[in-house]
Protein backbone atom coordinates (compact mmCIF):
# COMPACT_ATOMS: atom_id res chain seq x y z
CA UNK A 1 0.00 0.00 0.00
CA UNK A 2 2.79 2.36 0.94
CA UNK A 3 4.60 1.52 -2.28
CA UNK A 4 1.55 2.46 -4.38
CA UNK A 5 1.27 5.85 -2.70
CA UNK A 6 4.94 6.53 -3.42
CA UNK A 7 4.43 5.78 -7.11
CA UNK A 8 1.35 8.05 -7.32
CA UNK A 9 3.24 10.82 -5.55
CA UNK A 10 6.07 10.63 -8.07
CA UNK A 11 3.64 10.69 -10.99
CA UNK A 12 1.38 13.50 -9.80
CA UNK A 13 3.19 15.35 -7.05
CA UNK A 14 6.14 17.68 -6.61
CA UNK A 15 8.71 15.22 -7.93
CA UNK A 16 6.79 14.92 -11.17
CA UNK A 17 6.58 18.69 -11.54
CA UNK A 18 10.33 19.07 -11.04
CA UNK A 19 11.16 16.53 -13.73
CA UNK A 20 8.78 18.17 -16.17
CA UNK A 21 10.19 21.61 -15.36
CA UNK A 22 13.83 20.60 -15.93
CA UNK A 23 12.92 18.79 -19.11
CA UNK A 24 11.13 21.85 -20.44
CA UNK A 25 14.01 24.06 -19.37
CA UNK A 26 16.54 21.90 -21.25
CA UNK A 27 14.37 22.05 -24.35
CA UNK A 28 14.18 25.84 -24.14
CA UNK A 29 17.96 26.11 -23.65
CA UNK A 30 18.62 23.85 -26.63
CA UNK A 31 16.22 25.89 -28.76
CA UNK A 32 17.94 29.13 -27.71
CA UNK A 33 21.35 27.69 -28.60
CA UNK A 34 20.04 26.66 -32.00
CA UNK A 35 18.58 30.13 -32.63
CA UNK A 36 21.83 31.78 -31.54
CA UNK A 37 23.77 29.57 -33.92
CA UNK A 38 21.39 30.50 -36.73
CA UNK A 39 21.73 34.22 -35.98
CA UNK A 40 25.51 33.90 -35.83
CA UNK A 41 25.64 32.25 -39.27
CA UNK A 42 23.22 34.81 -40.78
CA UNK A 43 25.38 37.61 -39.39
CA UNK A 44 28.44 36.08 -41.04
CA UNK A 45 26.58 35.75 -44.34
CA UNK A 46 26.05 39.51 -44.42
CA UNK A 47 29.81 40.12 -44.27
CA UNK A 48 30.77 38.69 -47.66
CA UNK A 49 33.52 40.77 -49.26
CA UNK A 50 32.14 42.65 -52.27
CA UNK A 51 35.36 42.16 -54.26
CA UNK A 52 35.50 38.37 -53.76
CA UNK A 53 35.10 36.11 -56.77
CA UNK A 54 32.09 33.85 -57.11
CA UNK A 55 34.04 30.66 -56.40
CA UNK A 56 35.15 32.06 -53.03
CA UNK A 57 31.59 33.14 -52.27
CA UNK A 58 30.17 29.72 -53.11
CA UNK A 59 32.70 27.96 -50.87
CA UNK A 60 32.05 30.41 -48.04
CA UNK A 61 28.27 30.00 -48.26
CA UNK A 62 28.56 26.22 -48.37
CA UNK A 63 30.79 26.15 -45.29
CA UNK A 64 28.48 28.42 -43.28
CA UNK A 65 25.26 26.66 -44.35
CA UNK A 66 26.70 23.27 -43.42
CA UNK A 67 26.65 24.41 -39.78
CA UNK A 68 22.85 24.68 -39.88
CA UNK A 69 21.44 22.45 -42.60
CA UNK A 70 22.62 19.00 -43.73
CA UNK A 71 23.32 18.66 -47.47
CA UNK A 72 25.74 16.94 -49.85
CA UNK A 73 26.27 19.66 -52.47
CA UNK A 74 25.62 23.39 -52.55
CA UNK A 75 25.06 25.43 -55.73
CA UNK A 76 25.16 29.20 -56.17
CA UNK A 77 23.51 30.00 -59.50
CA UNK A 78 23.69 33.48 -61.06
CA UNK A 79 21.81 34.62 -64.15
CA UNK A 80 23.66 37.22 -66.18
CA UNK A 81 22.15 38.38 -69.47
CA UNK A 82 21.79 35.23 -71.62
CA UNK A 83 24.04 33.00 -69.49
CA UNK A 84 23.54 31.04 -66.29
CA UNK A 85 26.57 30.34 -64.09
CA UNK A 86 26.37 27.55 -61.49
CA UNK A 87 29.13 27.38 -58.86
CA UNK A 88 28.92 23.91 -57.32
CA UNK A 89 30.56 23.36 -53.92
CA UNK A 90 31.13 19.90 -52.47
CA UNK A 91 33.04 18.70 -49.43
CA UNK A 92 35.86 16.27 -50.08
CA UNK A 93 37.20 14.95 -46.79
CA UNK A 94 37.87 18.11 -44.72
CA UNK A 95 38.04 20.66 -47.55
CA UNK A 96 35.43 22.26 -49.77
CA UNK A 97 36.00 22.28 -53.54
CA UNK A 98 34.15 24.23 -56.20
CA UNK A 99 33.57 23.83 -59.93
CA UNK A 100 31.69 26.13 -62.29
CA UNK A 101 29.17 25.11 -64.96
CA UNK A 102 28.13 27.65 -67.60
CA UNK A 103 24.87 27.27 -69.51
CA UNK A 104 23.55 29.50 -72.31
CA UNK A 105 19.91 30.54 -71.92
CA UNK A 106 17.63 30.23 -74.92
CA UNK A 107 14.53 31.73 -73.30
CA UNK A 108 14.01 35.48 -72.91
CA UNK A 109 11.77 35.20 -69.84
CA UNK A 110 13.34 34.98 -66.35
CA UNK A 111 14.26 31.51 -65.09
CA UNK A 112 11.91 30.22 -62.36
CA UNK A 113 12.77 28.08 -59.35
CA UNK A 114 10.76 25.19 -60.82
CA UNK A 115 12.69 25.35 -64.12
CA UNK A 116 16.03 25.35 -62.31
CA UNK A 117 14.95 22.43 -60.10
CA UNK A 118 13.88 20.46 -63.18
CA UNK A 119 17.20 21.17 -64.90
CA UNK A 120 19.27 20.18 -61.85
CA UNK A 121 17.12 17.11 -61.26
CA UNK A 122 17.95 15.98 -64.81
CA UNK A 123 21.67 16.49 -64.19
CA UNK A 124 21.53 14.89 -60.71
CA UNK A 125 18.81 12.23 -61.01
CA UNK A 126 19.73 10.49 -57.76
CA UNK A 127 19.57 13.65 -55.62
CA UNK A 128 16.81 15.54 -53.87
CA UNK A 129 16.91 19.17 -55.11
CA UNK A 130 15.85 22.22 -53.08
CA UNK A 131 16.25 25.70 -54.59
CA UNK A 132 15.40 29.18 -53.30
CA UNK A 133 15.44 32.31 -55.47
CA UNK A 134 17.66 35.33 -54.77
CA UNK A 135 15.70 38.53 -55.34
CA UNK A 136 16.76 42.14 -55.69
CA UNK A 137 15.14 45.02 -53.82
CA UNK A 138 12.89 45.41 -56.86
CA UNK A 139 11.82 41.76 -56.61
CA UNK A 140 13.84 40.75 -59.68
CA UNK A 141 15.26 37.23 -59.56
CA UNK A 142 19.00 37.29 -60.32
CA UNK A 143 20.09 33.96 -58.89
CA UNK A 144 19.38 30.90 -56.78
CA UNK A 145 20.69 28.95 -53.81
CA UNK A 146 20.36 25.17 -54.17
CA UNK A 147 20.93 22.25 -51.80
CA UNK A 148 21.41 18.72 -53.11
CA UNK A 149 20.76 15.74 -50.82
CA UNK A 150 21.76 12.21 -51.72
CA UNK A 151 18.99 10.94 -49.41
CA UNK A 152 15.82 12.57 -48.04
CA UNK A 153 16.37 14.41 -44.73
CA UNK A 154 14.22 14.79 -41.65
CA UNK A 155 12.62 18.10 -40.62
CA UNK A 156 12.65 19.12 -44.27
CA UNK A 157 9.93 21.77 -43.77
CA UNK A 158 11.82 23.38 -40.88
CA UNK A 159 15.03 23.44 -42.89
CA UNK A 160 13.20 24.90 -45.89
CA UNK A 161 11.90 27.84 -43.82
CA UNK A 162 15.40 28.45 -42.46
CA UNK A 163 16.86 28.15 -45.97
CA UNK A 164 14.43 30.78 -47.25
CA UNK A 165 15.35 33.15 -44.42
CA UNK A 166 19.03 32.67 -45.16
CA UNK A 167 18.42 33.34 -48.88
CA UNK A 168 16.90 36.73 -47.99
CA UNK A 169 20.09 37.74 -46.15
CA UNK A 170 22.41 36.28 -48.78
CA UNK A 171 20.44 38.01 -51.56
CA UNK A 172 21.37 41.44 -50.16
CA UNK A 173 25.08 40.60 -50.05
CA UNK A 174 25.11 39.00 -53.52
CA UNK A 175 23.21 41.94 -55.02
CA UNK A 176 25.78 44.33 -53.50
CA UNK A 177 28.55 42.25 -55.08
CA UNK A 178 26.88 42.41 -58.50
CA UNK A 179 26.49 46.19 -58.20
CA UNK A 180 30.12 46.51 -57.09
CA UNK A 181 31.33 44.47 -60.06
CA UNK A 182 29.21 46.59 -62.42
CA UNK A 183 30.71 49.76 -60.98
CA UNK A 184 34.21 48.26 -61.14
CA UNK A 185 33.71 47.45 -64.81
CA UNK A 186 32.65 51.04 -65.48
CA UNK A 187 35.67 52.31 -63.54
CA UNK A 188 37.90 50.03 -65.59
CA UNK A 189 36.46 51.40 -68.84
CA UNK A 190 36.86 54.95 -67.53
CA UNK A 191 40.47 54.19 -66.62
CA UNK A 192 41.14 52.92 -70.12
CA UNK A 193 39.62 56.09 -71.56
CA UNK A 194 41.83 58.21 -69.29
CA UNK A 195 44.87 56.21 -70.34
CA UNK A 196 43.90 56.51 -74.01
CA UNK A 197 43.62 60.27 -73.62
CA UNK A 198 47.06 60.38 -72.00
CA UNK A 199 48.56 58.23 -74.72
CA UNK A 200 46.94 60.42 -77.38
CA UNK A 201 48.48 63.55 -75.85
CA UNK A 202 51.89 61.90 -75.46
CA UNK A 203 51.63 60.48 -78.97
CA UNK A 204 50.87 63.88 -80.47
CA UNK A 205 53.84 65.41 -78.68
CA UNK A 206 56.12 62.52 -79.65
CA UNK A 207 55.04 62.75 -83.28
CA UNK A 208 55.84 66.47 -83.33
CA UNK A 209 59.28 65.92 -81.79
CA UNK A 210 60.01 63.04 -84.18
CA UNK A 211 59.12 65.11 -87.24
CA UNK A 212 61.27 67.98 -86.00
CA UNK A 213 64.24 65.65 -85.56
CA UNK A 214 63.76 63.95 -88.91
CA UNK A 215 64.74 66.97 -91.00
CA UNK A 216 68.15 67.70 -89.39
CA UNK A 217 68.86 63.97 -89.15
CA UNK A 218 68.26 63.54 -92.88
CA UNK A 219 70.75 66.32 -93.55
CA UNK A 220 73.30 64.75 -91.18
CA UNK A 221 73.02 61.32 -92.85
CA UNK A 222 73.19 62.79 -96.38
CA UNK A 223 76.24 64.93 -95.66
CA UNK A 224 78.11 62.18 -93.81
CA UNK A 225 77.56 59.82 -96.75
CA UNK A 226 79.02 62.42 -99.10
CA UNK A 227 82.04 62.85 -96.83
CA UNK A 228 82.52 59.08 -96.60
CA UNK A 229 82.82 58.92 -100.40
CA UNK A 230 85.42 61.70 -100.42
CA UNK A 231 87.54 60.82 -97.38
CA UNK A 232 88.93 57.29 -97.18
CA UNK A 233 91.87 57.85 -94.83
CA UNK A 234 91.98 56.70 -91.23
CA UNK A 235 91.08 57.57 -88.50
CA UNK A 236 88.54 59.85 -90.20
CA UNK A 237 86.91 57.03 -92.16
CA UNK A 238 86.12 55.06 -88.99
CA UNK A 239 84.87 58.16 -87.19
CA UNK A 240 82.55 59.03 -90.07
CA UNK A 241 81.28 55.46 -90.20
CA UNK A 242 80.46 55.69 -86.47
CA UNK A 243 78.58 58.92 -87.09
CA UNK A 244 76.63 57.29 -89.91
CA UNK A 245 75.72 54.20 -87.84
CA UNK A 246 74.56 56.36 -84.93
CA UNK A 247 72.49 58.43 -87.35
CA UNK A 248 70.85 55.28 -88.80
CA UNK A 249 70.08 54.05 -85.27
CA UNK A 250 68.58 57.43 -84.38
CA UNK A 251 66.44 57.35 -87.51
CA UNK A 252 65.14 53.89 -86.60
CA UNK A 253 64.26 55.12 -83.10
CA UNK A 254 62.37 58.04 -84.61
CA UNK A 255 60.49 55.71 -86.96
CA UNK A 256 59.53 53.51 -84.03
CA UNK A 257 58.44 56.59 -82.10
CA UNK A 258 56.25 57.69 -85.02
CA UNK A 259 54.73 54.21 -85.28
CA UNK A 260 54.07 54.15 -81.54
CA UNK A 261 52.46 57.62 -81.56
CA UNK A 262 49.97 57.08 -84.38
CA UNK A 263 46.49 58.00 -83.22
CA UNK A 264 44.25 56.53 -85.91
CA UNK A 265 42.35 53.26 -85.56
CA UNK A 266 44.86 50.46 -85.84
CA UNK A 267 43.99 47.57 -88.13
CA UNK A 268 45.24 44.11 -87.27
CA UNK A 269 48.14 42.90 -89.37
CA UNK A 270 50.46 39.92 -89.51
CA UNK A 271 53.26 40.44 -87.00
CA UNK A 272 56.30 38.58 -85.72
CA UNK A 273 56.87 38.70 -81.95
CA UNK A 274 60.66 38.59 -82.41
CA UNK A 275 60.56 41.70 -84.63
CA UNK A 276 58.36 43.60 -82.16
CA UNK A 277 60.78 42.90 -79.31
CA UNK A 278 63.68 44.26 -81.39
CA UNK A 279 61.69 47.36 -82.34
CA UNK A 280 60.80 48.08 -78.70
CA UNK A 281 64.38 47.54 -77.53
CA UNK A 282 65.50 49.92 -80.25
CA UNK A 283 63.11 52.46 -78.77
CA UNK A 284 63.82 52.09 -75.02
CA UNK A 285 66.81 49.72 -74.85
CA UNK A 286 69.27 52.57 -74.25
CA UNK A 287 67.04 53.96 -71.49
CA UNK A 288 67.17 50.57 -69.75
CA UNK A 289 70.91 50.17 -70.21
CA UNK A 290 71.82 53.58 -68.73
CA UNK A 291 69.75 52.60 -65.69
CA UNK A 292 72.34 49.88 -65.08
CA UNK A 293 70.06 47.04 -66.17
CA UNK A 294 71.45 44.07 -68.10
CA UNK A 295 69.18 42.89 -70.93
CA UNK A 296 69.30 39.15 -71.70
CA UNK A 297 67.44 37.93 -74.79
CA UNK A 298 66.27 34.39 -75.55
CA UNK A 299 64.77 34.49 -79.01
CA UNK A 300 62.85 31.65 -80.56
CA UNK A 301 64.48 30.26 -83.69
CA UNK A 302 61.05 29.98 -85.32
CA UNK A 303 59.08 32.98 -86.62
CA UNK A 304 56.40 33.71 -84.03
CA UNK A 305 53.56 34.92 -86.23
CA UNK A 306 50.23 36.34 -85.02
CA UNK A 307 47.65 38.90 -86.06
CA UNK A 308 47.35 42.05 -83.99
CA UNK A 309 47.83 45.77 -83.62
CA UNK A 310 51.52 46.67 -83.72
CA UNK A 311 50.99 49.80 -81.64
CA UNK A 312 49.02 48.05 -78.90
CA UNK A 313 51.32 45.02 -78.55
CA UNK A 314 54.35 47.31 -78.44
CA UNK A 315 52.58 49.24 -75.68
CA UNK A 316 52.29 46.03 -73.63
CA UNK A 317 55.97 45.18 -74.12
CA UNK A 318 57.04 48.71 -73.15
CA UNK A 319 54.86 48.62 -70.02
CA UNK A 320 56.33 45.27 -68.95
CA UNK A 321 59.92 46.39 -69.54
CA UNK A 322 59.51 49.70 -67.69
CA UNK A 323 57.79 47.94 -64.76
CA UNK A 324 60.69 45.46 -64.63
CA UNK A 325 63.18 48.33 -64.61
CA UNK A 326 61.34 50.02 -61.71
CA UNK A 327 61.38 46.74 -59.76
CA UNK A 328 65.20 46.55 -60.09
CA UNK A 329 66.01 49.82 -58.32
CA UNK A 330 68.73 49.15 -55.72
CA UNK A 331 69.01 45.44 -56.62
CA UNK A 332 72.53 44.00 -57.11
CA UNK A 333 73.19 42.71 -60.67
CA UNK A 334 69.81 43.90 -62.05
CA UNK A 335 68.82 41.74 -65.03
CA UNK A 336 65.80 41.62 -67.32
CA UNK A 337 65.42 38.44 -69.34
CA UNK A 338 63.19 38.64 -72.42
CA UNK A 339 62.17 35.33 -73.92
CA UNK A 340 60.02 34.59 -76.97
CA UNK A 341 58.58 31.13 -77.54
CA UNK A 342 55.73 29.05 -78.91
CA UNK A 343 53.45 27.01 -76.66
CA UNK A 344 50.38 24.81 -76.97
CA UNK A 345 47.32 25.15 -74.76
CA UNK A 346 43.96 23.32 -74.86
CA UNK A 347 42.60 26.32 -76.79
CA UNK A 348 45.28 25.93 -79.47
CA UNK A 349 48.82 27.12 -80.32
CA UNK A 350 50.06 30.47 -78.95
CA UNK A 351 53.11 32.68 -79.40
CA UNK A 352 54.54 33.89 -76.13
CA UNK A 353 56.68 36.62 -74.64
CA UNK A 354 57.96 36.58 -71.06
CA UNK A 355 59.68 39.43 -69.20
CA UNK A 356 61.56 38.17 -66.13
CA UNK A 357 63.40 40.34 -63.62
CA UNK A 358 65.33 39.56 -60.45
CA UNK A 359 63.86 42.53 -58.63
CA UNK A 360 61.91 43.11 -55.44
CA UNK A 361 58.95 40.96 -56.52
CA UNK A 362 55.31 41.33 -55.52
CA UNK A 363 53.76 40.42 -52.18
CA UNK A 364 51.50 37.36 -52.33
CA UNK A 365 48.43 39.29 -51.13
CA UNK A 366 48.98 41.95 -53.82
CA UNK A 367 49.39 39.55 -56.73
CA UNK A 368 45.63 39.04 -57.42
CA UNK A 369 45.14 42.84 -57.50
CA UNK A 370 47.90 44.03 -59.83
CA UNK A 371 45.65 44.00 -62.91
CA UNK A 372 42.96 46.10 -61.19
CA UNK A 373 42.71 49.72 -62.38
CA UNK A 374 44.55 52.25 -60.17
CA UNK A 375 46.22 49.56 -58.05
CA UNK A 376 49.96 50.14 -57.77
CA UNK A 377 52.77 49.15 -55.42
CA UNK A 378 54.94 52.06 -56.58
CA UNK A 379 55.34 55.38 -54.83
CA UNK A 380 52.55 57.87 -55.42
CA UNK A 381 54.57 59.97 -57.85
CA UNK A 382 55.88 57.00 -59.84
CA UNK A 383 52.85 54.95 -60.80
CA UNK A 384 49.25 55.46 -61.92
CA UNK A 385 48.14 51.84 -61.52
CA UNK A 386 46.83 51.78 -65.09
CA UNK A 387 49.64 50.17 -67.11
CA UNK A 388 48.88 46.54 -66.31
CA UNK A 389 45.09 46.93 -66.44
CA UNK A 390 45.34 48.50 -69.90
CA UNK A 391 47.82 45.83 -71.01
CA UNK A 392 45.45 43.08 -69.84
CA UNK A 393 42.62 44.70 -71.77
CA UNK A 394 44.74 44.80 -74.94
CA UNK A 395 45.76 41.15 -74.54
CA UNK A 396 42.14 40.06 -74.09
CA UNK A 397 41.02 42.11 -77.11
CA UNK A 398 43.53 40.01 -79.11
CA UNK A 399 42.02 36.78 -77.63
CA UNK A 400 45.21 36.42 -75.64
CA UNK A 401 46.30 36.24 -72.01
CA UNK A 402 48.54 38.23 -69.69
CA UNK A 403 49.70 36.36 -66.58
CA UNK A 404 51.98 37.14 -63.66
CA UNK A 405 54.19 35.08 -61.38
CA UNK A 406 56.20 36.55 -58.55
CA UNK A 407 57.87 35.89 -55.23
CA UNK A 408 58.57 38.79 -52.91
CA UNK A 409 62.27 39.62 -52.73
CA UNK A 410 63.22 37.24 -55.55
CA UNK A 411 61.64 37.78 -58.96
CA UNK A 412 58.68 38.75 -61.12
CA UNK A 413 57.74 37.23 -64.47
CA UNK A 414 54.99 38.49 -66.78
CA UNK A 415 53.91 36.31 -69.70
CA UNK A 416 51.97 37.47 -72.76
CA UNK A 417 50.28 34.77 -74.88
CA UNK A 418 48.64 35.49 -78.27
CA UNK A 419 46.99 33.06 -80.71
CA UNK A 420 49.44 32.19 -83.47
CA UNK A 421 48.73 32.28 -87.20
CA UNK A 422 51.69 30.09 -88.13
CA UNK A 423 49.37 27.15 -88.95
CA UNK A 424 47.39 29.42 -91.27
CA UNK A 425 50.56 30.38 -93.09
CA UNK A 426 51.52 26.71 -93.47
CA UNK A 427 48.06 25.81 -94.74
CA UNK A 428 48.29 28.51 -97.35
CA UNK A 429 51.58 27.28 -98.75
Amino acid sequence: MHHKREILEKLTGVESSRKTYYKELNLVVDEMKKKNRQLEVMNRLTKIQVDADWTEVSLYLAEQLSRLIPFDQFILTLVERATMFSHIAQREQDDWHCRTVTRPLQQKTPVSTEQLNALLQTEHPDCHVTSVALQSRLQRVFGFLTLLHDTPVENDSEHLVLFQQIAEHVGVSVENMILFKDVSEKVKIEAQLVQSAKMAAIGEMAAGVAHELNSPLTAILGNIQLLMREIKTEPYSQMMNDIYQCGVRSKKIIQNLLTFSRQEEYPFERLNMNDLVEDVLGLIGYQLTVSGVTIAKKRSDKPLLFRGSRHQIEQIIINLLLNARDALQGVPSPTITIETFQTFLPEGPFVGLSVHDNGVGIEKEHLPQIFHPFFTTKEQAKGTGLGLSVSLGIAESHDGKLMAQSEAGKFSCFTLLLPTTAHEENDGE
